[in-house]
């Protein structure tokens, strides 16, 4: 296999499609982000150690992989590095691709790979991972790296561009302050997300939130994991239904019996946070418990020792490996105190991690 093919002759190209800028050199408006000035310092200033490593890699045992093999290599290389990587997935992507030009074509040509689509790209960028990832389920990222007081002019054509995908998203992790949230964002969480698994919004600014969001207008069949910070929504909704994850914080709840109303809809859970959160009033003897035989995992924080308690007094799991608290008041129940069961810092203010 020769590296230096016909195919490196698309490389400009492809790049500058990638980059946003006129492969004759004129730019076009949007901005250029980080990784598209990397991928064009690269490309206007090729290297020999460039070729050498086209002409080694030419080599490899892995060229001699089938197509599905060689595939799942580069995937699993992708998501071991996801973290590290950042806003350098597609430099990541493209830089693979340079390699020779069955990379190139693969590369080019598997929609799985191009299926990450974050705020923080450059439209150019954005348009492109929307096109090459097909049909494919979406992963949505909005985290801003500038803040200003009202939502970005490029913000909007972002959530306008996924917003005509929203059958395609598969996830969506949400970081924004209070102006973004109201300027738009909420307002793109309205309509169903037939598709969407996991879901995650977090509000920079607001503490102890009570507004409530009518998030998707309760059609979101598919979601199993939902994190809301300083984001409230309508309790009754049938987003909670299939939950098998909850995290709430900066959340104020009218009173306990709320928070034990939105529980009893999520009877599926397993993982179950609710951290720097208040409550109006406690629950009282006539307050129904909630059933919970799945729930392995449970941290709880209402910012006042009495009123954590009283909500996990709510709280029932028979399960064998239920959280450890709810198997010791299983045991012995309106009698020991919890911190003589278990290793917990019970103090005024929490927090209260509770396994």
């Amino acid at each position: 296999m020769n590296p230096i093919d016909a195919a490196d002759q698309n490389f400009a190209a492809y790049d500058a499609s990638i980059m946003g800028v006129d492969p004759g050199g004129d730019d076009l408006q949007e901005p250029l982000d980080q990784a598209d000035i990397q991928l064009q310092q690269q490309e206007t200033s090729p290297s020999n150690q460039l070729a050498l490593r086209r002409k080694h890699n030419a080599t490899l045992a892995v060229h001699t992989l089938p197509t599905e093999v060689f595939l799942q290599v580069i995937h699993l290389y992708i998501l071991l590095h996801l973290e590290d990587l950042g806003a350098g997935y597609y430099l990541q992507i493209i830089n693979l691709s340079r390699v020779c030009s069955r990379w190139y074509n693969v590369i080019r040509n598997s929609p799985p790979l191009w299926t990450r689509v974050r705020a923080a790209d450059s439209l150019k960028l954005v348009e492109t991972t929307l096109q090459r990832s097909s049909s494919h389920p979406l992963d949505i990222i909005l985290h801003p790296t500038t803040y200003v007081d009202e939502i970005p002019a490029s913000l909007q054509l972002f959530l306008g561009a996924v917003d005509t995908h929203r059958d395609r998203w598969r996830s969506l992790d949400i970081l924004a302050p209070y102006t973004w949230m109201e300027g738009g964002i909420l307002a793109a969480l309205g309509e169903p997300a037939p598709s969407l698994e996991k879901l995650s919004v977090i509000d920079g600014d607001t503490m102890y939130c009570t507004r409530k969001v009518d998030l998707f207008g309760g059609n979101a069949p598919r979601l199993t994991s939902l994190t809301l910070n300083g984001v409230s929504i309508r309790w009754d909704s049938k987003v909670l239904h299939k939950l098998t994850l909850l995290d709430l914080s900066w959340i104020h709840f009218s009173s306990t019996d709320a928070i034990l109303h939105a529980l009893s809809h999520s009877t599926q859970l397993q993982i179950l946070e609710v951290e720097r959160c208040t409550t109006g009033s406690m629950a009282t003897s006539s307050s129904p418990s909630v059933q919970l035989r799945q729930l392995v995992r449970l941290d709880v924080d209402l910012r006042n020792q009495a009123a954590t308690e009283n909500l996990l007094d709510h709280i029932e799991c028979d399960a064998e490996d239920a959280p450890l608290y709810l198997r010791s008041r299983r045991k012995q129940r309106g009698g020991t105190p919890v911190a003589n069961y278990i290793n917990v810092d019970i103090k005024e203010g929490g927090p209260y991690l509770l396994r």
